[in-house]
């Protein structure tokens, strides 16, 4: 199943940093959530801070900041077509399981 994840708990910086932390999880610390049904998931970020992925890419920091700057290298057409993509990672309606 393609989930777009590797479900692992990532340090996206300080900006993005919770006012504490919780269960022991360092509060600049977050799981790292499936991309599936992102064009279903809006306002974005673990708190609703990013009216759309563009602006949720730019706020990434820590282990996330050179992703965050190769995004913003890209032209205008490349950066357009990763957001599309990105729109298009439906959750699908059912697993099935096979043996």
């Amino acid at each position: 199943v393609r989930i777009y994840s590797d479900l692992k708990r990532h340090n996206i910086g300080d900006e993005l940093a919770d006012a504490r932390g919780q269960n022991g999880v360092p509060k600049h610390q977050f799981l790292t959530p499936p991309l599936w049904g992102l064009s279903a998931s809006a306002p974005y970020m673990h708190d609703g801070r990013s009216p759309n992925v563009h602006y949720a890419i730019l706020a990434h920091g820590g282990e996330a900041a050179p992703a965050r700057e190769a995004y913003t290298k890209l032209d205008a057409e490349d950066e357009g077509s990763l957001r599309v993509f990105l729109q298009s990672l439906g959750r699908p309606q059912h697993l099935e399981c096979k043996p």
